[in-house]
């Protein structure tokens, strides 16, 4: 056995004694180690559980690499560009069970930040908390763990981690935390001075310190709610208001976008619904000053039926929007960009009708055009079992130009998500195959992270012999089977 496999061993012996989280943890995925394959990019986008306050501006960034204290997988709370002081990345979920006042908690978080002094706030509310900018939120955290509360400082790969502790008297019953920077930017001089603008997060937990045999009964039904909740990137309808869809977010190019849903039209089509009228009107009440700049009709129908149907559907409902402002608001058919996208780009669950909408885009710039964004489907590189020793899970060192030129073919530009999963034939034990093929998804994913792509890995797995590609029985299926494959999530952005 090698040296390294050895200090992996002690290492990660080393973790579950120390890091021990406690059975009656309220936090529900606390180390995000389950991850969510979210419709938005049908790509493994954030962890289970986990939703951003901002999610259509400020996506919830986690990573997968060796940096992580607890398991695989750590969240970013880092600021995403440096040029506005205020902004901010939240992070929340809703607890497996409520705090009750009066009750006293233990609450830890595993913390990596390159700033002085440690700051970690959480929040606790009873609802979660959706808002369309980044902006430092107004309401105050409840709880601010600093450098006073620091129980450890450990090591991972020279990254530091502080091991932060507090206990706390719910002051009324909660439900749902909040993490993050509450702190307002503080300016001296015209120049806005950063507090903790970096911090990493790798697990929590919030604990009754009277701990008690079970969590409550409502316990995994929350959990398998939270779980089924599959969007991540946009505010869900049950928050938006008023009821009809409100501007969501302002593009780029100070473009307004307006999500117009299936009750857009009174039954007899004779009029808007009204939850829509103000909406429409602060798009389009500064149009005919800036006439030149067409605005955009863009359908998008999720019907059971096929796809040219679909965009067929999707091309007439935008086109009725359109009919409906020309002879009933005086407009011209030359003012509109009437598409059809059909059954594309899902904003919400595809399990249901939500994502039957019509966006309307009117840019002011008179220069901008929007075009709506196509999501690439996922590519899929296959590592093949010749290129680890036999039976094995280190990889061929002579071999290694071959992996290369595999690897090189993945973008480096930070638009691209990965999962690792390694497979098995249907030879030997259950176990044995799932161990195998979890060792050598490590095994590839550690060489692409030597290689810069540890930041866009989102999932490293092992499936043992399920999903074969070819036949088992025999010699030349077998060694098809047998495969590490990397596929690669295209980002629409």
């Amino acid at each position: 056995m090698s040296t390294y496999v050895i200090k992996s061993i002690v290492l990660m012996l080393f973790c579950c004694c120390t890091l021990h989280l406690p059975a009656q943890n309220l936090v529900p995925n606390p180390s995000f180690e389950d991850v969510n394959i979210c419709t938005e990019y049908v790509a493994p986008c954030a962890p289970s559980a986990w939703v951003a306050v901002a999610p259509e501006v400020i996506k919830m960034k986690y990573l997968c690499n060796g940096t992580a204290l607890q398991g695989q997988h750590h969240v970013s709370l880092l600021l995403e560009g440096r040029d506005n002081p205020d902004s901010r990345v939240y992070i929340q979920t809703r607890l497996l069970c409520p705090m009750e006042k009066g009750t006293t908690y233990r609450v830890r978080m595993y913390i990596n930040t390159d700033n002085y002094p440690l700051r970690a706030a959480i929040r606790f509310d009873t609802a979660f908390i959706f808002t369309e900018n980044a902006g430092c939120l107004s309401v105050p955290a409840s709880l601010e763990l600093n450098e006073n509360d620091q129980q450890k400082k450990l090591w991972r790969l020279n990254h530091p981690w502080y091991i932060l502790e507090k206990n706390y008297v719910a002051t009324q019953r909660t439900t749902h935390i909040i993490i993050g920077n509450f702190k307002a930017p503080q300016k001296k001089e015209g120049y806005a001075l950063y507090s903790n603008a970096q911090l990493f997060i790798d697990s929590i937990s919030i604990t009754p310190l009277e701990e008690t045999a079970a969590l409550c009964k409502e316990a995994d039904s929350i959990h398998r709610f939270l779980y089924a909740e599959h969007h991540r990137h946009t505010i869900p309808d049950t928050y938006a208001t008023p009821p009809g869809k409100q501007i969501l977010h302002q593009l780029k190019g100070d473009c307004d976008t307006v999500i117009l849903k299936d009750d857009l039209f009174s039954q007899d089509h004779t009029t808007i619904n009204k939850n829509y009228n103000k909406q429409i009107e602060d798009v389009l009440k500064d149009y005919h000053n800036s006439s030149k700049n067409r605005i955009q009709l863009i359908g998008y129908s999720w019907q059971a039926a096929s796809e040219e149907y679909n965009k067929i559907i999707s091309y007439d409902k935008a086109k009725a929007l359109a009919s409906y402002l020309v002879y009933n608001q005086g407009y011209s058919f030359e003012d509109f960009d009437i598409r059809g996208m059909g059954k594309t780009q899902p904003r919400y669950d595809t399990a249901n009708g939500d994502n039957n909408r019509i966006e309307m885009i009117l840019c002011h710039p008179k220069d901008t055009v929007i075009k709506p964004k196509i999501i690439p489907k996922p590519d899929t590189l296959i590592i093949p079992d010749i290129l680890f020793r036999f039976n094995s899970s280190e990889l061929n060192t002579a071999l290694y130009g071959a992996l290369d030129s595999l690897i090189r073919k993945i973008p480096r530009d930070g638009s691209v998500q990965l999962q690792v999963t390694g497979y098995t034939d249907s030879e030997g034990d259950d176990n044995y195959n799932y161990t195998l093929s979890l060792k050598r998804a490590k095994a590839v994913a550690s060489y692409m992270e030597q290689s810069g792509l540890g930041n866009d890995i989102r999932q490293i797995t092992g499936a043992g012999e399920t999903l074969p590609v070819a036949d088992n029985r025999t010699p030349a299926g077998r060694k098809k089977n047998r495969r590490v494959e990397i596929i690669i999530f295209h980002s629409a952005d």
